[in-house]
């Protein structure tokens, strides 16, 4: 990898955690709405943050091993 690579790469990970992070948030928990509790907001982005980084680093994992 050369340059600009080392620089877009990261970013390209850190939207992907972002975006898959609030689809989880918006269409598996639903946390999204008016009516749903802050409590539940807060735990619901947590987790959803959580699943999100621990399948995209098993998923990148995999691609820069080569498996």
């Amino acid at each position: 990898m050369h340059g600009i690579y080392y620089v877009i790469l990261p970013l390209f990970a850190v939207l992907l955690v972002l975006l898959s992070a609030s689809a989880l948030y918006m269409g598996v928990f639903r946390a999204h709405g008016d009516t749903v509790s802050y409590t539940k907001k807060v735990f619901s982005g947590i987790a959803s943050g959580v699943v999100s980084c621990l399948v995209w680093s098993i998923l990148y994992s995999h691609h820069f091993l080569g498996w």
